[in-house]
């Protein structure tokens, strides 16, 4: 059945293999004496399995308004997911909601974990930055009890989201580079199976192609300023290269201390650059070249859309923010 359609007593008799009167029986508790054990337990099972809430329960759930918002993101130390989540705050405050803060802290596990403390918990909403592929059976049981999903910095299919143009974004930067006359440029990725990631690396592959070249190495990291650090030692000891772009800021920076480590001057002897212009930056040097995502506004218009759709005011929608070049000594 498709994603994002409820679940009705007619599928859940089909599963079961019995009659709808039979699963009615079944979920007003009168089950004994109409059928045997076998068929009752067998109906529970495909209840359980589709995860079916019957109607009078989903109404009920829709009219017990929480008014909390959970904020699921993988790594609140990140001071763009913290800029993004003040952006929530901001509005939800002025719409009398409060927030809850999920950090997942780069686990799919615990990520996971939170969808279902997040279901029982009865939130009204959440704003979801996932940490790689989302938990799509984890989402579909959340919409069916009624809770709204916006996602944010990420692309989930089916799912309303408010997101950067990651893929231009990066285009420009690596052409800026390209026109400063580097070719031998290398990228650390982000987690390939992460939207945001995906789109930044498109950018790039896009752009080094048009110019007739290929990328001098391309290593994946997951957004710390751990894996820039090491993503860029291995590239820096095994690739010949004249400058290297990270997917976000945390691992650039952590690219221009492995740099340093080796006796390499940023930018005479290598270029860096970073994405998302996080405001760490300021105590950076040399000043990171970067492109700018509007975390805050992300953050205010990802809240606005859930009121709205709590209204009934939009269906399902993708909201895409601009993007800007930042030029600092970097590169």
């Amino acid at each position: 059945m498709p994603e994002d359609r409820r679940v009705t007593i007619r599928d859940v008799a089909r599963k079961a293999g019995v009659s709808v009167t039979t699963v009615s029986r079944v979920l007003n508790g009168n089950g004994a004496g109409h059928m045997r054990p076998e068929t009752e337990a067998r109906v529970l099972a495909a209840i359980e399995a589709l995860d079916y809430v019957p109607i009078r329960v989903a109404q009920r759930l829709r009219k017990q308004k929480t008014r909390v918002v959970a904020i699921l993101l993988p790594d609140i130390s990140n001071p763009f997911f913290s800029l993004l989540a003040r952006g929530v705050g901001s509005v939800a405050f002025e719409e009398g909601y409060s927030t809850l803060i999920c950090d997942s802290n780069h686990s799919v596990e615990k990520e996971s974990r939170y969808l279902e403390i997040l279901l029982a918990e009865q939130v009204e909403g959440i704003i979801f930055i996932s940490v790689g592929q989302p938990n799509r059976d984890g989402l579909k049981r959340l919409l069916r009890r009624g809770i709204d999903v916006v996602v944010a910095d990420r692309s989930v299919r089916g799912l309303p989201s408010v997101e950067a143009d990651n893929k231009s974004g990066s285009y420009q930067l690596t052409r800026h580079l390209l026109q400063k006359g580097y070719h031998d440029i290398a990228y650390i990725a982000g987690p390939p199976e992460v939207s945001t990631a995906s789109d930044r690396l498109s950018g790039f592959s896009a752009a080094i192609e048009n110019a007739g070249l290929k990328p001098a190495a391309v290593l994946y990291g997951n957004f710390t300023y751990k894996s820039g650090y090491e993503c860029a030692q291995e590239i820096l000891r095994s690739s010949r290269v004249d400058a290297i772009m990270a997917a976000n800021d945390l691992m650039a920076i952590g690219a221009i201390r492995a740099a340093e480590e080796l006796g390499l001057n940023v930018p005479r002897d290598i270029g860096v650059t970073g994405f998302d212009h996080i405001s760490l930056l300021e105590f950076v040097q040399p000043r990171l070249t970067t492109v700018h995502i509007p975390a805050y506004e992300m953050g205010k218009k990802a809240m606005k859309l859930f009121i709205q759709r709590g209204k009934g005011r939009v269906s399902k929608k993708k909201i895409l923010l601009e993007t800007k070049l930042i030029y600092g000594d970097s590169c």
